[in-house]
């Protein structure tokens, strides 16, 4: 991408409906599924295919109808199973196969192509309490909660090791050579965790991601992820700033992973900002974020390593909870919360029914 101040705008190719609130979502990955876990508890799916679509077009006759095909997102039947928001999904990295995680602490392992995908396995008791994040490599599956736990299984859904703390555990990344497990919890602190020897190598404290504010321990990690073949390690999130309506700035740390000391920190927007929520790679060397914050607040940037200003934003889309880049490169995906969206129950239809909030997805295609 150029890096001219005249960044052309990636564009929006479709606006996918669906009728719950979105937490997750993520590409398959070879690029024909796309799959989003929701808030009523089912995991919703689209499938990339051809449609014949009808416009109309002007001529020295008049206007006429013609047809012609045209490749869109088309929904599948979703798939249901859990008991509670499913707030992290990760796909098999060979098999069509998908993990899936709520917030009563299930795990599950399906397929996710077809009308009704198979399940292979589930665990209703995974974690006590709401399962935050998944990571899957080549043999493993780590899994963090609210219980304090790090997890680790094999596809099959053996547990083959855990870690316990005192803490609430919001973020796990998996060592590029799948030896270690990499997990941040509530108050900031990262671990380096060799789940073979069932030892703690080491841990360090992230600057600025905890805040003791109101009586509330406000944590503002939301993901790790490597970078450089393991050689740095991402912190993402926000520095939060107040309890109560939480208010932060959004973060990200580029820290030495061999050392746990920062690289470059940078730092967006301002306090209502809140949360970058979600990031992306893409391979010319940026990351793709998207933030959600306090009084329908959101943004899109892009940000090379170590440069001081984002070289792309856009504000259009508000509160995006999931961003993801396809496998081609060429587009990614923003989900987002409806506008006018309510949460005090106060805003009814004409019935005198509660108006429930949902997710527009957004398909975009970067800029050549």
């Amino acid at each position: 991408m150029a890096d001219s101040k005249k960044q052309p705008e990636p564009k929006q190719m479709q606006e996918l409906k669906a009728e719950r609130q979105l937490l997750c979502t993520r590409f398959s990955p070879d690029g024909t599924h796309l799959l989003a876990g929701g808030m009523d508890a089912n995991v919703h799916r689209w499938r990339e295919g051809e449609v014949m679509v009808e416009k109309k077009e002007k001529s020295k006759d008049g206007e006429k109808t013609v047809t012609e095909k045209k490749t869109e997102w088309q929904a599948l039947p979703v798939m249901n199973g859990h008991h509670a928001w499913v707030g992290t999904l990760e796909f098999h990295p060979k098999a069509n196969r998908i993990f899936t995680g709520d917030s009563w602490g299930q795990l599950r392992c399906t397929d996710y192509e077809g009308e009704k995908p198979k399940e292979h396995w589930s665990n209703t008791d995974a974690h006590d309490g709401w399962l935050r994040q998944l990571a899957v490599d080549e043999k493993h599956l780590a899994t963090v909660g609210r219980d304090g736990a790090v997890r680790v299984w094999n596809h099959t859904g053996k547990r083959i090791a855990e870690w316990k703390g005192a803490e609430e555990i919001f973020a796990v990344a998996i060592q590029p050579d799948g030896k270690r497990v990499v997990f941040g919890d509530a108050k900031g602190v990262v671990r380096v965790w060799d789940f073979a020897a069932k030892k703690i190598e080491r841990e360090f404290t992230l600057e600025g991601f905890y805040k003791l504010a109101r009586i509330q321990d406000v944590c503002g990690l939301t993901r790790l992820v490597f970078l450089d073949g393991g050689k740095t390690l991402l912190a993402v999130g926000c520095a939060p700033t107040d309890g109560g309506t939480m208010q932060g700035i959004p973060t990200l740390d580029w820290l030495d992973y061999a050392t746990g000391n920062s690289k470059h920190r940078y730092q967006f927007g301002v306090e209502n900002d809140a949360f970058i929520t979600d990031v992306a790679e893409h391979p010319d060397g940026y990351l793709l974020c998207g933030t959600s914050g306090v009084t329908g607040r959101g943004t899109t940037f892009f940000i090379r390593p170590g440069e001081k200003e984002s070289f792309y934003s856009n504000t259009k889309i508000a509160n995006i909870h999931a961003l993801a880049l396809h496998p081609d490169k060429k587009r990614f995906l923003l989900t987002s919360t409806n506008r006018g969206s309510n949460g005090n129950g106060r805003r009814l239809d004409k019935e005198g029914k509660y108006i429930g909030n949902y997710s527009p997805v957004y398909v975009m295609e970067l800029p050549a």
